[in-house]
Order: C-alpha cells, then structure tokens, then sequence
C-alpha cells in the first residue's frame, strides 16, 4: 500500500504511513462485513473534524460519564458479530480449499508427471513458454506426508517436490 504514494521518491515512505492506516481502519473487511475501527469502538471511523460535530448532534457520541454502561453492551454485541462472522468467513475458506485439495499417496517406482519449474535461459537458449508443462519421473522415495524425491526415468534424482506438483498419467 506505501508503494501505491511513494512513486519516485522513495525517501518520503514514512510521510504516508498514517495514511495507509487510516484506509487499513476504515474500509471494511470482507471477513467481519466491519471495518475494524468498528469493530473496535463500536461506531463509524471520524474522517474529518466537522464530522465529529453532526455524529455529536445526532447523538451517536455522548459524553463519557453517559456512554460507559451502554457502550459495553453495544461493544459486545459486535464482538459477537465479528466471531459470527469471522467462523462464517473460516467455514467458507475451508470449503473453497477443500474443494481443490487431494488426498493423493504415491508409491515408490511409481511413474508419474512433475510440475516443470524451469525458468527461461538466454545464455541456454530455453524458453520456459515453449517447453513441456510436466516431466516424466519415478517415485524414489517419500518423505514425510506430501514429500517425495523424484528420480528421471533413468533413476538419477531430480529432486524433492511437494504432492501438489505431481501428477499421475
């Protein structure tokens, strides 16, 4: 976000903090449906002076001695909304990832298909575009739950690569 108002001159970044702050608090979070000022104190975020005299008027902020009983209760019921929705927010979340992720085991001697990884080379003359998206490899050995070292079809090792990288024809 600091990058967004330093532009050029990349000496003044900490003129803007407080301004990547400001929007951090105020804009509302999709996890909590709130923005977290909010979510803290219970009412809208103040962006200017003037504002601070109509939400007076209005009566949405009231002397201190006045607001102290109220103001627990209002604030716990939107902590009470925030865990609502921040469990509605983790229940979504898992269900989106779950819905991708596989339970997969490979077994050694096994051939299957890796991920390729290589980056484009001038010197090599390679272009990643052009090459094969996957390599044909065998399982030479597992480690731990997702890891496996993979081997080229000759058997010499490639390299450890995660289940998720792998693929089987």
């Amino acid at each position: 976000m600091v990058r967004s108002y330093i532009k050029d001159n990349q000496k003044s970044w900490d003129k803007h903090i407080s301004d990547a702050a400001f929007a951090l608090r105020s804009v509302v979070h999709s996890a909590i449906n709130c923005s977290p000022y909010f979510a803290t104190f219970g009412m809208p975020m103040i962006q200017h002076g003037a504002s601070y005299e109509i939400y007076r008027k209005l009566g949405t902020i009231k002397d201190a001695d006045s607001q102290v009983d109220s103001n627990v209760d209002r604030l716990q019921l939107i902590r009470d909304k925030v865990i609502k929705e921040l469990k509605l927010a983790h229940e979504k979340s898992a269900k989106a990832y779950n819905t991708r992720s596989r339970d997969v085991k490979f077994k050694i001697g096994q051939v299957v298909y890796r991920r390729n990884f290589r980056q484009s080379s001038q010197i090599d003359n390679y272009n990643a575009k052009l090459a094969p998206k996957q390599v044909k490899c065998v399982v030479l050995k597992t480690i731990g739950n997702y890891m496996y070292e993979l081997g080229d079809t000759s058997g010499k090792k490639v390299g450890v690569y995660h289940a998720k990288d792998i693929f089987v024809a």
